[in-house]
């Protein structure tokens, strides 16, 4: 079992949380364990519940915030996804931020989890 496998076993696991498990946390968790940095800290944005995450989402463009936060990052942005990689990830017509591992992207609603199949990716980064 690979690391990103057994990562996104732990926190499917764990109950929806703003600033713990959302879609965003859940990849700055994911970086931050297999690069040692924190890309939202990087940034200067990491929130910590769900006033702060509505706050930021509220000011809108959801998807340029993200790329800022991952060029701040200076993490790779690649054009073919390998497992672990971190990407903008469109599924059920809406976009959200996925972790790679074989062919789907995992995130997380706060309606529940995502399984995105791998070609639902806009951008994504190495990690």
């Amino acid at each position: 079992m690979s690391d990103v496998e057994d990562f996104i076993r732990t926190v499917a696991g764990e109950p929806f949380a703003w600033g713990k498990t959302d879609c965003a946390s859940i990849a700055d968790r994911w970086v931050q364990q297999r690069r040692g940095f924190s890309p939202m800290e990087r940034f200067g944005r990491k929130h910590s519940d769900e006033a702060e995450a509505r706050a930021w989402l509220a000011e809108g463009n959801f998807e340029v915030h993200f790329n800022r936060v991952m060029r701040a990052s200076r993490l790779t942005k690649v054009g073919c996804p390998t497992d672990g990689s971190v990407g903008l990830v469109l599924f059920d017509g809406r976009m959200c931020i996925g972790i790679l591992s074989g062919s789907l992207w995992f995130s997380r609603h706060e309606d529940g989890l995502v399984g995105a199949p791998w070609d639902k990716f806009w951008k994504a980064w190495a990690v």
